[in-house]
């Protein structure tokens, strides 16, 4: 999934710090960046869709498909993420201790 960069959207560190003087935001960007740098483009991670075999690509599921159990069947190895889990009511209390911290 490609974002589309608008028209309007800032190209250069200068044009992203006026735009955030302009709309009152209080992030700033590093002083180690001259105005005329252009903006870094980092990779968000994940796959496109076309990347993915046909045979790994999931179903839709059905409206009124039981996520919480779908979601729950494989918990994350995340510690963390498994005892937030437990505390939002997907896994149950003896299913949050597994996993790597």
């Amino acid at each position: 999934m490609k974002r589309e960069t608008r028209q309007d959207d800032p190209k250069t560190i200068g044009e992203l710090r006026r735009r955030l003087a302009e709309l009152g935001n209080p992030w700033t960007v590093d002083s180690r960046f001259g105005d005329d740098d252009p903006l870094p483009g980092y990779q968000r991670g994940g796959q496109r869709e076309e990347e993915i075999p046909e045979e790994d690509r999931l179903a839709p599921l059905d409206p009124g498909a039981d996520l919480q159990s779908l979601i729950a069947a494989q918990p994350p190895a995340n510690l963390f993420l498994r005892r937030r889990w437990v505390e939002a009511g997907v896994l149950c209390p003896d299913e949050g201790e597994g996993g790597v911290a």
